[in-house]
């Protein structure tokens, strides 16, 4: 399905010397692509959108920016595998986006190779982290995604992260991104993930993961509990510790008796 879903959007494989796909192609080019609904598919912004910095300033950067616009030239794996990458970010572990991305281990090394060639991706060998070359070649290779497939991939990321045991947070990371279903599984684990987050003090984070779970929606029963937690959240940062030990009246009553 996965698969099916990125031959929709890419092309079943493209020549070496093609664009990847008709909508990686119109992705690359700013122009929109009818959707398996009928209709127009949302934009992509094109690989040359970036702005390029002026004369004397530009660092190095337009070197890493014609390199990027040849993305769409090295054919349907390797843009898969960079739009996987560039989803995942700092998680970009080969074998996970060679998963989010649909590609065999063949496949896979093949599209990281032409990609290291093509100096868009570095990294990957033992053990390392895919990166891009620059920030701002990450930057482009994300906002080039079309906006449906950007939505799917995110939920693919947070399945494939969650299994390979990385966690509530995350996985929360990418729920964050997915249109609501009514899922009991993505309430529950941005639930776990606002416990987390809550733990380490950092309440803003686990409001996002709460408010956000109140959105998917939860059962009337989960609701409650949501609101609850929600609720926990809010508190002022001196009752911190407090809520991570599940005691959110203690340190705001203790204020109160030394008045």
């Amino acid at each position: 399905m996965q698969r099916a879903m990125f031959e929709r959007e890419a092309g079943p494989g493209t020549p070496d010397d093609a664009p990847a796909g008709p909508a990686a192609d119109a992705a690359a080019r700013g122009r929109t692509v009818p959707s398996a609904r009928g209709g127009e598919r949302g934009r992509g912004a094109p690989f040359h959108a970036v702005p390029r910095p002026g004369p004397g300033r530009d660092g190095g950067l337009v070197e890493h920016l014609e390199h990027l616009e040849r993305l769409e030239h090295l054919g349907a794996p390797a843009v898969r595998l960079a739009w996987a990458a560039a989803v995942l970010d700092t998680e970009a572990a080969p074998s996970l986006a060679a998963d989010v991305a649909a590609l065999g281990p063949g496949e896979a090394a093949e599209a990281r190779a032409r990609l290291a060639a093509a100096r868009v991706l570095t990294g990957g060998g033992e053990g390392r982290p895919l990166r891009f070359s620059h920030p701002l070649t990450a930057t482009a290779v994300h906002r080039s995604i079309p906006p449906a497939l950007r939505v799917a991939l995110h939920g693919q990321a947070a399945a494939v992260v969650a299994g390979a045991g990385y966690g509530p947070t995350a996985a929360a990371r990418h729920l964050l991104e997915v249109h609501p279903e009514g899922d009991p599984a993505v309430v529950a684990t941005l639930r776990e993930a606002a416990a987390e987050y809550l733990s380490a003090g950092a309440p803003e984070a686990a409001r996002r993961c709460l408010e956000r779970a109140l959105r998917e929606p939860p059962g009337p029963r989960e609701r409650a509990a949501v609101l609850h937690e929600l609720g926990r959240s809010a508190l002022p940062a001196r009752s911190a510790a407090a809520t991570a030990a599940g005691r959110p009246w203690a340190a705001p009553v203790r204020a109160l008796g030394r008045r």
